[in-house]
């Protein structure tokens, strides 16, 4: 894996921060899981206290950017498409942008441009540049480069480019732009920081600093207890609160951000089964108590590796859910599977796409569950685009997408409970 050499490019200098992006494009607690991130049956994990106050400016200033802008290039590439704007927001937008994730909503927000956050991140600088597995198998209207490995900045270059949600072969160009920041850069950050404490307990840097980068990559604000709600679909309240009740929403530490909605969404289908898997309560104390260990001069290893661990299942959970929604969709499509056929010819690319997506980001994890051979396989099965006219058979196809939960069940020993309710 390729390390990245350099803090992200910012426009401007953003204030100080407490947390958090606005949940997109989820469909998040539950009760526990093991340190492998598979079910358990211990007892509740209750959040014992708020995340500590950042001490440095910067601490989550460029996360909570870069969560903003991917979100605002899947929704862009959905409803309204300009190659010029997508290219600017993808590398810094402009101080007067305003921020689509909250255009349209009843609620008030105490930010609306990046200009009153302090600016934006070039997330072309900032993204990992390692290749995507089985990306040079993509198809000529999928890739700029057929037959070659490509990694998410190009591709996602590509995507903002043709300035269209799908292409002609039903790939969704929204999806993998917007997933593709969040596990391209957002988790391979998070995950490679969380590394380096697992390995020996210390970074290079300022070690508060950098657990602070690593929580605001995931994404939870610092009381994320208040957010949580097992009996919703999503496993929260709600993905804004105003939390001191001064009657706005404050983007930097009154919203939950993509990572950690995941946590709480996957969790609060897993408490419905009777088969709970606290993803969100176990990875946040991992967090909280990881920071305290850095602040009383104690090894924060074993936290690191606790919380990496809850977030890797939850993208592994992400694959599975998707594939899921893949299936739904065929149980009505006999023979051949083509786009005429399906109810809702969007609804499976868009749950293609985010399978694609997902797989891909489980790669950036150097210590994943899963090896590179396990994840070409799924890839593989998965295909290079939805099967529309390829002559397959929606049995079969449904057959390979069986094969992907079980090699991710089997690793992260899921319960079959929670892969159907996933």
């Amino acid at each position: 894996m390729q390390r990245s050499l350099f803090r992200y490019t910012t426009a401007f200098l953003l204030p100080l921060l407490a947390v958090g992006l606005v949940l997109t494009g989820c469909d998040s607690t539950g009760s526990n899981m093991d340190d492998n991130g598979g079910d358990s049956s211990n007892e509740d994990i209750a959040i014992q206290g708020m995340y500590p106050d950042p001490s440095s400016a910067s601490s989550y200033a460029d996360e909570v950017a870069i969560n903003l802008q991917s979100a605002g290039l899947g929704i862009r590439l959905e409803n309204d498409p300009s190659a010029s704007i997508l290219q600017e927001i993808y590398t810094g937008p402009s101080s007067d942008r305003s921020i689509r994730r909250i255009s349209g909503s009843s609620l008030t927000f105490d930010q609306t441009t990046y200009s009153d956050l302090g600016g934006g991140v070039d997330l072309s600088a900032a993204i990992s540049t390692e290749n995507l597995l089985r990306s040079d198998r993509l198809e000529a209207a999928d890739t700029d480069q057929q037959g070659q490995l490509r990694n998410a900045d190009q591709l996602i270059s590509y995507y903002l480019s043709q300035a269209q949600e799908t292409s002609s072969n039903g790939v969704d160009f929204s999806q993998l732009s917007e997933k593709g920041v969040a596990g391209a850069l957002s988790y391979y950050e998070g995950a490679e920081i969380l590394n380096d404490f697992a390995d020996d307990g210390s970074v290079a840097s300022d070690p508060a600093d950098k657990w602070n980068e690593a929580f605001g990559h995931f994404g939870a604000p610092r009381d994320f207890a208040a957010f949580l709600d097992y009996n919703s679909g999503e496993g929260l309240v709600g993905s804004f609160q105003d939390v001191d009740g001064d009657g706005g929403i404050d983007l930097t530490s009154e919203a939950v951000y993509i990572w950690a909605g995941y946590t709480a969404e996957r969790a609060a289908a897993a408490e419905g089964t009777g088969n709970p898997n606290d993803f969100a309560r176990r990875a946040f104390e991992a967090f909280r108590q990881g920071r305290e260990d850095i602040a009383n001069g104690n090894d924060p290893s074993e936290h690191a590796r606790t919380a990496l661990n809850a977030w890797e299942a939850t993208v592994a959970v992400n694959v599975i859910h998707y594939v899921n929604g893949m299936q739904s969709a065929l149980e009505n499509v006999s023979g051949e599977v083509t786009k005429e056929k399906l109810d809702s010819p969007g609804g499976f690319e868009d749950s293609w796409g985010e399978a694609k997506a997902f797989a891909w980001a489980l790669q950036f994890n150097d210590n994943s569950t899963l090896n590179d051979d396990q994840l070409r396989t799924i890839h593989d099965q998965l295909g290079n685009d939805p099967p529309y006219g390829e002559g397959v058979d929606s049995s079969t196809y449904s057959g390979d997408l069986d094969k992907v939960k079980e090699e991710i069940q089997g690793a992260y020993s899921f319960e079959d409970a929670n892969v159907s309710a996933w």
